[in-house]
């Protein structure tokens, strides 16, 4: 018989005393637990409990459905159970509702404690499933052992670690296969689970708990190192579906067993073991419950040695996510404070050298590895080598990330205000195996004693300044990175024409760095700017470079809250937020949201209810700059106006009166840095003599017109009568022909430069799409 036919036998026998079991209302009940239930014969009883379990397994109201209380009176009767109808009652509970699973399952388990031994070896299985039930913690456990004893075939009794773990997803069914098969370390494992799960509160331990933990791992191996096979587990399991939230998602680690990883992972780090580091560097990508997550960032500050700096700065740079940002800078806040550091300084001392020596190579095998003179990695091969060595493949991987992550951190510090002294600066900074290749294409300030001066170091130890004398620092000296912003506009310019001439490519914009000073009108509004206010932005792009320029965000939508927008960087060296405001642009609705506009831009200090407003005034001249230069490079990329096609079919919208004047209208500090290097870059190109600077325009005279490229947002008038000409650029800019830019990541100076290389050569163009605008 299938179990299909079995529920439905017993389903027919039990209507025959309860017709209606569904419909009982209390005074029913009642009646037929005093002259029903006593009457029935074994048959009948283990018939109308399975009628009833089918009908609450599906039951949404399990607290007001009054039959439910006939359960009780039902299992006292204690009917002989066959095997067939235990695993039917077990399958009913699988798919009973989150309301009455526990109550579903004790009928179950209930049932199943009335079977023999050879009876309950049948459904072994059938118990271990059982124990994903979606119940009270008390109730959950007390019935997670009853299904353990169950379990047990051997005869050696309920193992210690039986009730500590939800079985339903992915890392729970990995770490339970792997506790049945007893393990060393598995006897003493109860214990550390208990205490794990006695961490629900806050992502850091107190000492107490701490100690505990300390004590039950001291001088146990074997406990040890299933603690690291367990945190293994939680990151190399396969997900498992679980249902959350109203929803079902495949998941490594859920919230019913959030509490536990987290107290594992305190455990490891109490231990002080090797492996941690790793373990949390492979575990926090794959978990989305905070409270492990959060422990991850948390035992790395806690731990506070080299690996786990380097750890927490890996994935600092690698999330754009604003609580997780603000869990990983409290730990890098915690490891600082207790080596009595700043944040800074202790991120700078934990830069690995990937292995390269003085000249900045590495020799693995048959390969040289090295950093060239423009910090990009190099490999070269001995004759007849093999190219495909592994270790090689992720030794330049590392070398390269490890760049990519210095080169950002160097950037942050412009708006850091800190100096070194001389000695120390040459062996972090231009001595560095990693750093040097880009410390040493950068404008350090020096200050020795009366005399204060930039320049670029040289390889000597020597400053060489715009002028191009150079100069010895004494030992006593201190150095700063140089920032535009401190800098009268005669030395930027200097320093321009300098770098220009020299064709020395910084590993990004400092010389040419835009600068952003406090005008009348922020004067005037004292505590916020409107300068990049009335902007129309198309969001996703928007949203997307302000994550990858570390503003957190909430995102917008048809949600409440989703209307208005905050995006916040912090400047933690300053005790700084900038505030970006911005706000759902009408575009007839629609979700994803497709435009947003922007309003003021604000400062502030403190958090939660201590924050504050501060004056404009107040801020520091860095912070501010830098501020501002992301709010106008976040409208500089992604304004309608930037968007070439966006005014086709759209000139009766509302906006295109703001995209017509900003596509075709002032430069921002960003394009004026541009119009800058195409002065210079001008004389170089193959189109000298066919293009000239007018104004906001790059003109570039082709056979068929005459065009012009606006310089900010790369759009084009030609001839005659200032046309609009629409060309797309297909897919990341290239600057065909040039062969020298004095630094990286400004696109649309690739794309205005690629632009009037296809214009001047308009009689060669073969896109129709293009032809036809031409005529």
């Amino acid at each position: 018989m299938t179990a299909a036919e079995a529920l439905a036998a017993h389903q027919a026998r039990a209507a025959q005393v309860l017709p209606n079991p569904a419909g009982l209302n209390a005074d029913a009940v009642e009646d037929v637990r005093r002259r029903v239930l006593p009457s029935l014969d074994d048959e009948h009883v283990r018939s109308v409990t399975v009628a009833l379990v089918e009908r609450a397994a599906g039951n949404y109201g399990w607290g007001a459905w009054a039959p439910g209380r006939l359960f009780p009176d039902l299992e006292a009767r204690r009917p002989a159970w066959t095997v067939t109808d235990v695993g039917l009652l077990f399958d009913l509970a699988r798919r009973a509702s989150s309301r009455s699973a526990e109550a579903v399952l004790r009928v179950a388990v209930g049932a199943a404690e009335g079977l023999d031994a050879a009876g309950r070896a049948q459904l072994v299985e059938r118990f271990w499933e059982a124990q994903a039930i979606d119940a009270s913690s008390a109730a959950r456990a007390e019935l997670v052992r009853r299904l353990m004893q169950l379990a047990d075939t051997t005869g050696n009794g309920v193992p210690g670690w039986a009730g500590r773990i939800w079985l339903g997803d992915g890392w729970s069914r990995a770490a339970v296969a792997l506790l049945r098969s007893a393990p060393a370390g598995t006897d003493d494992l109860g214990p550390l689970l208990d205490h794990a799960l006695t961490l629900t509160s806050g992502p850091r331990p107190t000492k107490a708990w701490v100690q505990r933990a300390a004590g039950l791992l001291d001088g146990r191996a074997g406990l040890l190192d299933l603690l690291h096979r367990l945190l293994h587990l939680a990151h190399n399991c396969r997900p498992e579906s679980v249902e959350q939230h109203y929803a079902t998602f495949p998941m490594r680690v859920s919230q019913h067993n959030a509490d536990l990883v987290r107290g594992l992972l305190w455990a490891a780090q109490v231990s002080g073991e090797e492996w941690l580091v790793h373990v949390v560097l492979a575990l926090e990508p794959t978990l989305h419950e905070p409270k492990p997550l959060n422990a991850c960032y948390a035992v790395l500050g806690r731990r506070g040695d080299a690996d786990a700096i380097a750890a927490l700065v890996r994935m600092q740079r690698a999330t754009r996510h604003r609580g997780k940002l603000k869990q990983i800078a409290a730990a890098l806040d915690e490891a600082a404070a207790a080596a009595g550091i700043s944040r800074s300084e202790l991120t700078e001392l934990t830069i690995p050298d990937c292995g390269l020596d003085r000249r900045r190579q590495r020799r693995i095998g048959a390969a040289l590895i090295e950093v060239d003179e423009r910090a990009r990695v190099r490999v070269t091969w001995d004759d007849g080598a093999d190219k495909t060595d592994a270790e090689v493949r992720r030794a330049t991987a590392d070398l390269k990330k490890a760049l990519a992550d210095e080169r950002a951190r160097l950037e942050d510090l412009l708006v850091e205000d800190r100096d070194w002294p001389i000695p120390v600066w040459r062996q972090r900074y231009a001595e560095h195996p990693v750093t040097g290749g880009l410390a040493t294409r950068l404008l350090w300030t020096v200050s020795d004693g009366d005399h204060r001066y930039t320049g670029i170091p040289d390889a000597d130890g020597r400053f060489t300044m715009a002028d191009g004398t150079n100069t010895m620092p004494g030992d006593a000296a201190r150095v700063r990175l140089w920032h535009p912003v401190d800098a009268d506009p005669e030395e930027v310019r200097a320093w321009r024409a300098h770098i220009l001439d020299h064709e020395l490519a910084q590993p990004f914009k400092q010389a040419f760095r835009e600068v952003y000073l406090l005008t009348p009108a922020e004067e005037e509004t004292r505590v916020h700017s409107n300068r990049f206010a009335a902007h129309i932005l198309r969001y996703q792009q928007a949203y997307a470079l302000m994550k990858e320029r570390r503003w957190g965000s909430n995102y917008l939508g048809g949600w409440d809250g989703g209307y208005d927008g905050e995006a916040k960087r912090e400047f933690p060296a300053a005790g700084l937020t900038a505030v970006f405001h911005h706000e759902q642009a009408v575009d007839g609705g629609g979700d994803p949201v497709q435009f947003c506009s922007t309003d003021r831009v604000r400062f502030e200090r403190g958090r939660g209810r201590a924050r504050q407003e501060v004056p404009l005034a107040e801020i520091p001249a860095r912070v501010f700059s830098e501020a501002m230069r992301d709010v106008d490079l976040f409208v500089g990329v992604t304004s309608i106006a930037t968007d070439p096609t966006w005014a086709d079919h759209r000139t009766d919208d509302a906006r295109f009166g703001y995209w017509q004047a900003f596509a075709f209208g002032e430069l921002t500090a960003n394009g004026q840095v541009r119009r800058q290097v195409l002065e210079h870059l001008l004389p170089r190109l193959k189109i000298r003599d066919r293009a000239k600077l007018d104004g906001h325009y790059l003109v570039v005279d082709g056979r068929r017109h005459t065009y012009r490229i606006h310089i900010g947002s790369g759009n084009i008038l030609m001839s005659p009568n200032d046309r609009y000409l629409c060309i797309v650029p297909a897919g990341a800019a290239k600057t065909p022909g040039v062969r020298f830019i004095p630094f990286e990541g400004d696109a649309m100076l690739s794309i205005v430069l690629s632009k009037a290389m296809l214009l001047a050569d308009d009689h060669k163009i073969t896109d129709p799409s293009i032809l036809r605008q031409l005529g």
